[in-house]
């Protein structure tokens, strides 16, 4: 491995392609190609040329590549016209972890189901929506301090501190959070992390942790927040984007030299920490923790997107995404969860970043397996699928338990593979004690099914199928009914039973009427005079009969769980028989 990396072309910040439109028809067939008309940095375009050998492709309307890599959102309509072979590097659906109000909506929701096990990452209001709740937090003789955050924004634009609810505006959208006042500080500065968690899977997840990443240190030295020092952002943030921008910051000059600037990468730093007794191993097994918990908030929702654009797609392969995970340590060491970014910077200005990331994305390609060997297997399995299509004359569909089948052998053969590919990555899930994070997702999963109105339809399905039940004895006594045999001139007395029909003798009026409860019992005891075989008394029953039937018995509605259906059975059975006494009183 250390001769691989030390043959590898040696990157220093920028790249220029000039042979990708020269390429022959000939190499494209033993060579993949990489789209890269959606990207803007150079580190991405290096590793595919010169590290793995592929054809780059500028074109944005081209559908021959093997890889597509972009800096954007991706769509479900393209995940869903891609082929099996192919790969992007994001998952649609990835704004509910990307977008800061969408994160601490989902986040606030497990806290209030889960306390104790969502304690990592502060407390949240989404604004205006919360503004009631927010304007509470402001007591006079408390010096609260909030940070306040456009909720679609990055690099830092449009944050600021406040202690003073008049700051902002109630109807501006905005994610308000309690300021962590007391940060883990190096040399007196306020620092964060900037750790890379690659997502390689949806259904099961499969999250890698990469074992470097950035530490991002503010310029200024730290001091807790007051009144004077509130719009000192080089303090109290650590953006890059900021920082950078004031002349106290240091830029790393040398790859060698990893421990040195205001940007430092996380080995170097967390050895300093583990040289002065800090417990870095609890510290990265926090951070799984977290890493994992935050993923199951949102499984069901990319799970669902992925399935809907590629149901047939067992292998779970055809996505990846490197997302930015922002961690601030409190004084405590201990991780707390500041932002998600589904599109981290991949700028490489300083030779640390250079580094970092050409690894970084040269290992996550590696482990992705984006091959030729893997696209052949793929077309040939196709391949072999299209020929049974055609013997058969119709398309092979698969069982449920042959479909669990394949995804266990993909899965497998996955596991297999990326456990000798994972250059400095770390896999932290599944694992054999993954089933403890079962109670996240399906909590998460119900929350889903609330928000889209799954259950309700689950739930009108499980009672149209138990109203099925009365229906089907409905049917039988019309089948009864039709089937008893005509005999002209019978008495009513005579007729034949039919089981669950109320008889007129057996009507109880509840003694609302006793005149006509007393003109129907006598009526009982009368027998029907016999009338011309063309209108036959027994037919003229049944037809009432049937119809009373049909009447009594309520209809499903369409959402039965918003009615106490007895009641309104009973109601309505009741009118009926009402209506039937007073028929035959009449005649």
């Amino acid at each position: 491995m250390k001769q691989q990396l030390a043959k590898e072309p040696h990157f220093n910040g920028e790249f220029e392609d000039s042979g990708s439109e020269t390429e022959d028809n000939s190499k494209k067939k033993t060579t993949l190609i990489m789209n890269v008309s959606d990207t803007q940095y150079d580190v991405v375009k290096f590793v595919g040329k010169k590290l793995f050998k592929w054809i780059l492709q500028y074109e944005p309307d081209a559908t021959n590549w093997d890889m597509f890599w972009t800096d954007a959102a991706v769509q479900p309509e393209t995940l869903g016209k891609m082929q099996p072979y192919q790969k992007i590097n994001h998952f649609p659906g990835m704004y509910s972890l990307a977008r800061k109000n969408h994160l601490g909506r989902n986040l606030m929701k497990m806290r209030k189901q889960f306390s104790d096990e969502y304690k990592f990452f502060p407390q949240t209001w989404l604004l205006p929506a919360e503004y009631g709740d927010f304007k509470n937090q402001f007591v006079k003789g408390k010096a609260r301090t909030f940070i306040v955050k456009p909720e679609a924004s990055c690099q830092g634009r449009g944050i600021f501190l406040t202690r003073n609810i008049n700051d902002i505006n109630p109807n501006d959208h905005y994610v308000a959070q309690r300021y962590m006042h007391r940060p883990f500080l190096i040399e007196g500065l306020k620092f964060d992390l900037r750790v890379y968690v690659l997502l390689a899977g949806t259904d099961p997840m499969r999250i890698y942790v990469y074992q470097d990443g950035l530490v991002r240190f503010a310029t200024e030295p730290y001091v807790p927040p007051n009144s004077s020092n509130l719009e000192d952002m080089c303090m109290h943030l650590t953006n890059y984007a900021i920082n950078k921008e004031n002349p106290n910051f240091v830029f790393n000059k040398d790859a060698s030299r990893m421990d040195i600037g205001h940007k430092r990468s996380i080995k170097a730093v967390f050895s300093k920490l583990e040289q002065e007794g800090h417990d870095i191993k609890k510290l990265w097994q926090e951070m799984y923790e977290l890493f994992i918990k935050t993923f199951c908030t949102v499984q069901p929702i990319l799970s669902h997107h992925y399935r809907s654009c590629q149901p047939d797609n067992y292998a779970n392969n055809m996505c990846f995404e490197i997302l930015g995970f922002d961690i601030f340590l409190n004084h405590k060491l201990q991780p707390i969860l500041l932002e998600v970014n589904h599109t981290p910077s991949f700028t490489t200005d300083t030779p640390l970043d250079s580094l970092i990331k050409k690894n970084l994305i040269r290992d996550t390609l590696k482990l992705m397996n984006v091959s030729l060997k893997a696209k052949e297997q793929i077309i040939a399995s196709r391949k072999e699928s299209l020929q049974q299509r055609v013997l058969t004359g119709k398309k092979v569909k698969l069982t449920m338990e042959e479909k669990i089948s394949q995804m266990k052998q993909w899965e497998k053969q996955r596991n297999d593979y990326e456990n000798a590919h994972l250059g400095d990555y770390v896999k932290i899930y599944p694992l054999e004690d993954s089933q403890k994070y079962d109670k996240y997702i399906e909590f998460a999963s119900s929350l889903q099914d609330s928000w889209t109105g799954t259950n309700i339809k689950r739930n009108q399905k499980k009672d149209m199928k138990e109203s099925q039940i009365p229906q089907q004895q409905q049917q039988l006594i019309k089948n009864n009914a039709v089937r008893a045999p005509f005999k002209p001139n019978t008495p009513a007395n005579n007729l034949p039973k039919l089981q669950n029909i109320p008889r007129p003798e057996s009507i109880n009026i509840h003694g609302e009427d006793e005149q006509v409860s007393a003109k129907v019992t006598k009526l009982s005891n009368v027998k029907m005079q016999p009338r011309q075989q063309s209108e036959p008394p027994i037919l003229r029953v049944k037809q009432t009969v049937k119809k009373q039937i049909q009447q009594a018995i309520p209809k499903p509605c369409l959402q039965p769980k918003l009615f106490d259906m007895e009641s309104i059975g009973q109601d309505k059975f009741n009118n009926k028989r009402q209506q039937y006494q007073d028929m035959m009183l009449a005649k």
